[in-house]
């Protein structure tokens, strides 16, 4: 790839670069396993845009957070064009994290700023680590994309909107640290050492294959359905797992109709005190809910009802022994179905997992990790449907 101007200036250019020069659908997917180099060759492909076009571009690049896109795709761009020299050429407005070119405009976009991106429309968008986004976050920038759509990401999640694009209107590549031809021995060796000592993960970073439910998963056959579709029911319960500095408060939603349970995540944050997680739960509309809180904290549940001033009826959980292994099959009892917006709960759903021994031996016990919102619906389908004769509110 060749800088404009009079001066030639040489850039090495990996596969990845040629994958999305040559393909004329609107969704060009890199994924595949870490260092390969898909990020820097989409990058390499933006500036090439910029400088080959005949009219004006307007090229959005999104990221999640903002310290996730400043840390990342924004450095390599900037310095892509600086490497080219277009950056002399061109203005880098820093307050507003947008280049400008020759007329084309290059915008660095977060989803922290979540109104850009409804209200404006561009020609190209480039997702990076697309699998952070949510399949809201897609769907509006897509309907507000003109050309095409530029996606790379891991494959760590074991279900993502990413794997249900339309077969026929999209590319999809998946490459390695293999096909990056000026990566160093070094980190080469360093990857291919994983592949002995986690094999699950070297199974993504490594070779770049989806993730899998592993055998060690708890949960496995859930589905995923918009919030909006959840079914109208009599009633709507709160699971609530209390946290605060190192471990979040957790809140989740549960409908049930027959077999099915219908859950969506209410809330997952930290540094969140009693009179916090009370004030939020009313200020998203819940009034007369039954709330089903860990029996372990019993100052924090009557601080709860104390606080409460909509009407919120708090009760402890059923506990006892072997209680977790006995909630966690009641919960297989039912047909589970996940709100796509609950990310933090799938991120959980893939990542919880019975606990092994030193030999590898799979035991009937959880880890204590990827839990809280499982506690939390845990919590509230064992106590309200667990056993219906000893269930009354307090």
């Amino acid at each position: 790839m060749e800088a404009s101007g009079t001066q030639r200036v040489e850039q090495y250019l990996n596969r990845q670069f040629y994958d999305l020069l040559y393909s004329d659908k609107r969704y060009r997917v890199h994924s595949g396993g870490s260092r390969s180099g898909k990020s820097w060759a989409c990058c390499q492909f933006i500036a090439y845009l910029l400088q080959t076009t005949d009219k004006p571009l307007l090229i959005d690049i999104v990221r999640k957070t903002l310290p996730s896109l400043r840390g990342s795709v924004m450095r390599d761009m900037i310095q892509i064009l600086q490497e080219t020299n277009i950056y002399w050429e061109g203005d880098h407005n820093k307050a507003e994290n947008t280049f400008t070119y020759k007329g084309s405009t290059l915008s660095f976009i977060s989803l922290d700023m979540a109104q850009k991106i409804r209200g404006r429309k561009r020609d190209i968008a480039l997702l990076e680590e697309a699998n952070e986004l949510t399949q809201e976050d897609f769907r509006q920038i897509d309907l507000r994309t003109e050309q095409f759509l530029i996606f790379t990401y891991n494959p760590s999640d074991v279900t993502s909107w990413l794997y249900d694009l339309p077969e026929e209107e999209t590319d999809e590549w998946i490459t390695t640290f293999r096909d990056n031809q000026f990566l160093s021995d070094n980190i080469k060796r360093s990857i291919e050492a994983l592949k002995d000592k986690d094999p699950d993960f070297y199974r993504v970073f490594g070779e770049g294959q989806r993730a899998v439910f592993s055998q060690r998963q708890i949960f496995n056959n859930w589905n995923f359905l918009d919030y909006r579709d959840f079914p109208e029911t009599d009633e709507v319960y709160l699971g609530i797992d209390f946290g605060y500095s190192n471990d979040p408060a957790a809140v989740c939603e549960v409908r049930r109709v027959g077999g099915d349970l219908y859950v969506h995540e209410v809330c997952y944050r930290l540094g969140m005190t009693n009179g916090d997680l009370s004030r939020y739960i009313s200020d998203l509309g819940y009034k007369d809910t039954l709330c089903i809180y860990d029996s372990a904290e019993p100052k924090s549940g009557e601080e709860l009802r104390r606080i409460d001033e909509v009407g919120n009826m708090y009760k402890a959980s059923k506990k006892g022994q072997g209680s977790i292994n006995a909630g966690i099959s009641f919960l297989k009892e039912f047909n589970i179905h996940l709100s796509v917006e609950s990310k933090n709960f799938k991120k959980e759903y893939e990542n919880y997992l019975w606990d092994v021994l030193k030999d590898g031996t799979i035991i009937n016990k959880p880890c204590d990790k990827w839990n809280h919102l499982h506690d939390s619906l845990r919590y509230c389908v064992y106590t309200v449907w667990g056993d219906r004769s000893s269930f009354f509110v307090i």
